[in-house]
């Protein structure tokens, strides 16, 4: 029996814990809604401490209904708005409210407690036979709040990839079932203990995006990339890749179309080299090929580069221009005569181009643009004259250049012109 006792207070004691680590951690990251979260779900926590005797309450009569109904609801009110601080007008909001209802939680309103009693328990008319039926207690309001607000949180996690969202959608099912689990005659502090984690967890992973990861392609950034060539071996090879005409791009057809430019080129080296490949910054992309020699590199990169040309980004706006500006058109041309008289195996460079495709709704409709996108890429490997990997990315940033000097659309490896 005491080690029963005994195991019970550290399971309290161990969920508050991990519920105030949440709160410190999330409100450092500037996660707001998961240290605002953390604090309703503390608040909940010391709620049902003083009534079941883990902290010492005062003498006047605890009403627990103020907690089961309270958390679902400031976890409601989390789900629906944007992301925040926790010094911050949706902070103090969520503080002042937490505030009422600890006051109303010691009022000795015994007419307006039993008017929110019933509140709790009207689904049970509804649903209380079928329940009944199994053996188990209906549940109350509390719990359908909860789960109102986890589908509104996981919703919104799902369309925006936001992981604290997700941590929010399980605290608000914990602050859900809270009430139910009384009822069950069951203890709160896993479920609290596991919200805690899911928040930790959350607030983490947003953090590391943010830290690590490109908002705009998803892709690892520079960060990231220093990390990693940092962690290599003695074999390996990077290369450095430019989208063509990019500004070209952005000039003529707005910075919409260049960010479509740049997740589309991003999602296939996502597809070609999944987690080597990285945003180096603006329109650069970098890919690290360990254990490979620069020929090997290469063949890849040939592969991707001929996919990239191959590819057409169809604009269907209103605004776009049926078609290209005459020097990206004059480039294209002059790139493949020059290509030709060289006798060089490359395709001629497409980047910028354009192509008025009507629409197959008929004649004097609105004319969709096709946009070609090609991409130079230089590549080096570690050498014993470039140890340094900071050496090894300038190299292949000459190689880049030569590419791009020497008519984009094509790899060239460093010290080969």
């Amino acid at each position: 029996m005491f080690l029963e006792l005994t195991f019970e207070l550290v399971l309290a004691w161990s969920a508050a814990a991990v519920l105030v680590l949440a709160f410190l951690l999330s409100a450092a990251f500037h996660r707001g809604r998961a240290a605002l979260a953390a604090l309703v779900l503390l608040w909940a926590w010391a709620g049902l401490a003083m009534g079941s005797g883990v902290l010492a309450a005062p003498a006047a009569t605890l009403r627990i209904e103020a907690v089961l109904l309270g958390a679902p609801l400031d976890l409601l009110l989390l789900a629906c708005i944007v992301e925040t601080v926790v010094l911050s007008r949706t902070g103090a909001l969520l503080a002042g409210l937490l505030v009422l209802q600890s006051i109303a939680a010691w009022l000795p309103a015994a007419e307006l407690w039993d008017l929110v009693w019933r509140l709790e328990r009207l689904p049970a008319r509804w649903i209380g036979e079928a329940f009944g039926r199994r053996g188990l207690p209906p549940p109350g309001c509390s719990l359908f709040i909860g789960v109102l607000a986890a589908a509104i949180a996981s919703i919104r996690a799902w369309r925006s990839a936001e992981p604290v969202l997700a941590g929010l959608a399980l605290a608000a099912l914990v602050a859900g079932w809270l009430g139910y689990g009384l009822l069950l005659v069951t203890t709160a502090d896993w479920p609290l203990l596991a919200a805690g984690l899911a928040l930790i967890g959350g607030a983490g992973w947003a953090s590391y995006r943010m830290a690590f990861l490109d908002a705009l392609t998803g892709l690892p950034g520079r960060r990231m990339l220093d990390e990693r060539l940092a962690r290599l071996g003695r074999r390996w090879a990077v290369a450095m890749i430019d989208v063509d005409h990019f500004k070209k791009f952005n000039d003529r057809y707005g910075h919409d179309v260049g960010d479509q430019v740049l997740r589309m080129v991003a999602s296939e080296l996502r597809s070609h080299f999944g987690p080597n490949a990285f945003r180096y910054g603006g329109e650069e992309f970098s890919v690290v090929f360990p254990g490979r020699t620069e020929r090997e590199a290469r063949l890849r990169c040939e592969v991707f580069r001929e996919d990239i040309a191959g590819r057409e980004l169809i604009l269907r706006g209103p605004d776009r221009p049926a078609q290209p500006p005459p020097r990206e058109r004059g480039a294209g041309r002059k790139k493949v005569s020059r290509d030709a008289k060289a006798g060089k195996g490359t395709k001629g460079a497409k980047g910028g181009k354009a192509s008025a495709v009507k629409d197959a709704r008929g004649a004097g409709q609105q004319r969709r643009v096709g946009v070609s996108v090609t991409v130079s890429v230089g590549i080096a490997r570690r050498s014993a004259k470039q140890r340094r990997p900071e050496a090894v990315l300038k190299g292949a940033d000459v190689a880049l250049y030569a590419a791009k000097k020497g008519g984009r659309n094509q790899v060239v490896e460093h010290g080969e012109r």
